[in-house]
């Protein structure tokens, strides 16, 4: 079990709800058990009926008792419980997993033909690792494709390739000045993603993340192998600044797109990458989504390890027609079993991703700063207490871009974004990453039916369900007949 000394002061029997509903995402994302003890002083009738409150919002059955509550959801049971001067809440985690099927295959767009055809050509060199001779050149040439899916994808191909390029409308787009997020004060255990992470930035430099594109691809293709036809309108959720959104709208350019993103750091970049296009931008997160609940296709890319994983789930189905299709690609970890262990695969994977990202730039060309931050993150001893901080604190200085610099700075760039994350993960547990196989146990449990699962980018593990970029094919189950109303 894990350690139960306190983690935090409870001033207010309103914040033990953060606390309950971490315990509840963590047990359910895997861990076997997680337990918190906050020290406080608030009478236990206060926190009982918080916990009571909480347990029926999300719809949880629970009982409460003379000195605690218990409450149970799918995969997880959460006892919080009244101890001399705290308050301890314990999870552990329930089981068994689920296992996939397979369907056949749509004619993409006639719209998008080219742009499948590019991406399809461009997959599959991914998939090999080799370019024919005198195709470089001709890759390089896709850098400056309209498609920002196909540009992507080239300049994936060609850092495979040891040439570490980036989108022209990357090399492009000017973030401005912006500041990176500040450490939250308050110790407080959920904290607000754009808090984290410089979104400016992010809304552009993500582009260069390994594997970015081809989840994209095998997002499409999905659609087309899975859905019962070419989708005239499509939910994408959690859409982040929207450079995913783009490229969905450009796989699909006869569908309607509504992005919901709650983020109002990342909002206003979804709304000024998507504008012009056939993508209205909703400011919201799913659960409070007003929508329509019968969209043909749901789709999420990058979303999910911010959410609590169950109600993110909960929220794609009751927006997606029954038989619909909902497409998840997504960051997952390796399996674990403890939070220690947890952390060491999180921290395992984050660096891949830098490492790969990094694999090929060289210092010469760089602008300065840039070269700092290279050396810095290339000659970083992660293994030591405080090491990933002291890293964070030297490479996140001194931020400002570079416009018209033709070198692969915003590369460099891209894996301070990279190291926010990883320890805003550790440290606050923004991020709230599972392994697939317990991603699709979830989804069952939600009336999700798995029909494909693939791992198109791997950062740790040889098996398809280790960590790395993961993309799954559910499908909404129809409500089961009522009974006396006939099959």
């Amino acid at each position: 079990m894990e350690t139960s000394r306190p983690v935090a002061v409870l001033g207010s029997a309103e914040r033990l709800e953060d606390f309950v509903a971490k315990v509840v995402q963590e047990c359910q994302n895997g861990l076997p058990t997680r337990v918190l003890r906050l020290a406080t002083q608030v009478p236990w009738h206060e926190l009982g009926d918080h916990v009571e409150q909480y347990a029926d919002r999300i719809g949880a059955p629970h009982s409460r008792r003379d000195t605690g509550v218990d409450l149970r959801v799918a995969r997880a049971v959460v006892t919080v419980e009244r101890v001399p001067g705290s308050v301890l809440i314990c999870g552990h985690r329930t089981e068994p997993p689920a296992s996939p099927d397979t369907s056949a295959p749509l004619a993409p767009p006639a719209e998008a033909a080219e742009v499948w055809r590019e991406a399809e050509r461009l997959r599959e060199l991914l998939g090999t690792g080799r370019v024919p001779a005198g195709k470089p050149a001709l890759i390089e040439g896709l850098l400056k494709h309209d498609s920002w899916l196909v540009a992507t994808l080239a300049s994936d191909v060609l850092n495979r390739m040891g040439v570490p390029a980036v989108p022209r409308f990357v090399q492009d787009y000017d973030p401005g000045p912006g500041t990176s997020g500040e450490q939250p004060a308050d110790g407080t255990a959920t904290e607000a993603w754009e808090a984290r992470i410089s979104v400016d930035e992010y809304s552009f430099f993500e582009a260069v993340h390994p594997g970015y594109a081809v989840q994209m691809v095998e997002l499409g293709r999905m659609i087309l192998a899975h859905a019962p036809r070419l989708p005239d309108r499509i939910l994408d959720v959690g859409s982040g600044p929207g450079l995913p959104t783009v490229m969905l709208a450009e796989l699909f350019p006869d569908a309607l797109v509504d992005a919901v993103e709650p983020s109002p750091a990342a909002f206003p970049f979804l709304a000024r990458n998507t504008a012009g296009r056939r993508i209205t931008a909703h400011h919201s997160g799913i659960t409070e989504f007003d929508g329509p609940g019968d969209y043909p296709v749901s789709v999420s890319v990058g979303a999910s390890h911010h959410l609590d994983t169950r109600m993110f789930l909960r929220g794609l189905k009751q927006h997606t027609a029954p038989g619909g299709l909902v497409v998840v690609a997504d960051e997952m970890i390796s399996p674990f079993g403890t939070e220690e262990e947890r952390g060491r695969i999180i921290a395992d994977h984050h660096l891949a991703y830098i490492e790969q990202t990094l694999a090929h730039v060289r210092e010469d060309g760089l602008p300065p700063a840039e070269q700092r931050r290279l050396r810095a993150m290339r000659g970083a001893d992660s293994g030591t207490d405080g090491a990933l901080h002291r890293l964070l604190d030297e490479v996140r200085r001194d931020r400002f871009p570079h416009p018209g610099d033709e070198s692969p700075w915003q590369r460099v760039r891209f894996t301070v974004l990279e190291l926010e994350a990883l320890v805003a993960g550790l440290d606050y547990d923004v991020e709230r990453k599972t392994y697939p196989a317990n991603f699709m146990a979830l989804a069952k449990d939600e009336g999700l039916d798995v029909l494909a699962h693939s791992r198109v980018h791997a950062t740790l593990g040889t098996s398809a369900l280790d960590a790395g970029t993961h993309v799954f094919a559910l499908a909404v189950r129809p409500p089961a007949p009522t009974a006396g109303t006939g099959t």
